[in-house]
């Protein structure tokens, strides 16, 4: 498809989805790729809102037709700034799954289900040690489900999808400290690493200065931004929060 999304019209796999993210009537959803409302009339029916997401105009069209507590969305999840939301649901798009994990880093929710590639949700439990597993598993508490199979959706996808759970961890010092630096992507690493430390202190009632900070990163010559880092790099750096 133009648009990489492929529909899950099981009905029951829909309603499973739907009891794994334990919505009730306090929470807001943020639902990325709506596509035609199977899924978002389900989730209408027991939460507050749902902030309902679509790329496409046509099925956007069809979105706006709903009744009751659902804010249709348009646009490209990966360029749109997310509304105030708890929990988030999504059949992902293939093609955005990674981008969108990245993007979440930045967002606080409760607990996320996701729909994505068999392989995708592999990689993401470390499956193959990859800088996405790295991050993903800093952030989040990450549990398989059911495989579903391609005749599930139309189209089908040329692959199995797995349901996935991603729930944010409590971190310790060390993690919050780590989480503030990967946040800082568009940063050179010293300096990205110095507001962490600041920053992450502070969450803890810790107060650290700017020469301290700066007495912590003096070992790290890499002339790198945050984004630009491979995984041997951050593990480098990680291992050293670790001490």
């Amino acid at each position: 498809m133009e648009l990489d999304q492929h529909f899950l019209i099981d009905e029951k796999i829909l309603r499973k989805i739907v009891v794994l993210s334990k919505v009730g009537e306090r929470d807001i959803v943020l639902e990325i790729g709506a596509g035609r409302g199977e899924l978002t009339e389900l989730l209408a029916e027991k939460v507050k809102k749902v902030v309902a997401v679509e790329k496409d105009e046509n099925l956007f069209l069809d979105l706006k037709k709903l009744d009751g507590n659902v804010e249709p969305v348009l646009g490209n999840a990966l360029d749109l700034k997310f509304p105030k939301f708890n929990k988030i649901i999504s059949n992902i798009p293939y093609s955005i799954s990674e981008a969108l994990i990245q993007k979440l880093i930045y967002y606080d929710f409760e607990l996320g289900i996701f729909l994505v590639p068999e392989k995708f949700s592999k990689l993401l439990v470390g499956e193959k040690n990859t800088k996405l597993t790295l991050i993903a598993n800093i952030f989040y508490d990450i549990n398989l489900y059911e495989k579903i199979p391609p005749e599930k959706f139309s189209p089908k996808p040329r692959t199995y999808s797995r349901i996935i759970s991603l729930e944010p961890k409590k971190p310790n010092f060390q993690e919050t400290i780590f989480k503030q630096f990967l946040r800082q992507r568009d940063k050179k690493v010293k300096n990205a690493l110095r507001e962490a430390i600041i920053q992450g202190a502070e969450r803890f009632g810790k107060k650290f200065t700017k020469n301290q900070a700066r007495e912590f990163t003096k070992e790290f010559e890499i002339d790198k931004k945050v984004q630009n880092l491979d995984l041997r790099e951050l593990e480098k750096i990680k291992k050293v929060f670790w001490k």
